[in-house]
């Protein structure tokens, strides 16, 4: 993932948090900032992520919305910084009940050490 542009408006992401925050209420997310865990429908995350079916199998799309996704939680946990390089997983489970698990996204970062003070997202998709 490239790295995050710093930008004076921080509206956007705010906006972006309203969204999510609606997702919890309306039981379509879960978040475990503690566990460095989310669990969230497959319909709310597709919802989420832009492009059509063959675009987000293709693209990073589903990595970008799982990234904002960690963001968010390590803002409701009020975590700092460092919550960001901690192992995070969004777990994608089906919107009927019994909420099946059909994949999680597992991110987890390390340093480059070509480049001093930077670090890099690897991310992981485990199908079950």
């Amino acid at each position: 993932m490239g790295k995050i542009k710093r930008s004076k408006n921080l509206q956007p992401w705010l906006d972006y948090f309203e969204m999510l925050r609606s997702y919890v209420n309306a039981g379509y997310m879960e978040l475990y900032p503690d566990k460095g865990e989310a669990y969230i429908t497959q319909p709310a995350l597709l919802a989420m992520t832009p492009g059509t079916d063959v675009q987000r199998q293709l693209s990073e799309a589903i990595n970008i919305t799982a990234n904002r996704i960690r963001t968010y939680a390590g803002f409701v946990g009020q975590k700092g910084e460092d919550f960001l390089r901690s192992p995070f997983a969004v777990h994608v489970v089906k919107d009927t009940t019994p909420n099946d698990m059909m994949f999680t996204i597992l991110i987890t970062s390390k340093r480059n050490w070509l480049r001093f003070g930077s670090w890099s997202n690897h991310v992981e998709v485990i199908t079950y």
